[in-house]
Formats: C-alpha cells, structure tokens, sequence
C-alpha cells in the first residue's frame, strides 16, 4: 500500500520506478541484439490520448522504440560520434 501522499506524489514516485524496467528492457534487447532507443521529450498527453491511457488510470512517462537497424542503408554507422557545444 501507497502511504497517504496526493494522486500526483503517487504518479512521480510510480513514473520513477519505470525506469527500473526501461534498463530491464534495454539490457534484454542487448542480449538478444535488438536495437533500442529510450526516448522523453515527446507529448504524453498526446500518446496517453492516442493510446486511451487514462480510461485506464495510466498515464504515459517514456517511449522505448525496439527493431532492427537497416544495416546496407544505415550511413550514420561508421561515422564518428561527436558531441558539439551548445553554442
């Protein structure tokens, strides 16, 4: 049982814990060489819409995209990673 806290304490707490199965899910897709990509900075409210997630209690706190990668289209793979300043 959830100690008395507000709707919204209980979904920061709960949206917290689902990064504890986001790097669940990214090791196993590792260990079976399925590309992963977590991902934030998208529109929960949108996702929660399309997706009927409030009908359901739930609400939307990260998107884990899983696939394979087209490795003969893939350009970007032997490039060089580089962070750029902000400015």
């Amino acid at each position: 049982t959830y100690p008395q806290r507000t709707p919204e304490e209980n979904f920061q707490h709960a949206a917290r814990q689902a990064y504890i199965g986001l790097g669940t899910a990214l090791i196993a897709a590792a260990e079976e060489q399925v590309d992963a990509t977590p991902m934030e900075g998208f529109t929960p409210e949108k996702v929660d819409e399309i997706l009927n997630l409030r009908s359901r209690g739930l609400r939307s706190v990260l998107l884990l995209p899983l696939g394979y990668r087209q490795a003969d289209g893939d350009w970007l793979v032997n490039l060089k990673k580089v962070r750029r300043a902000k400015d």
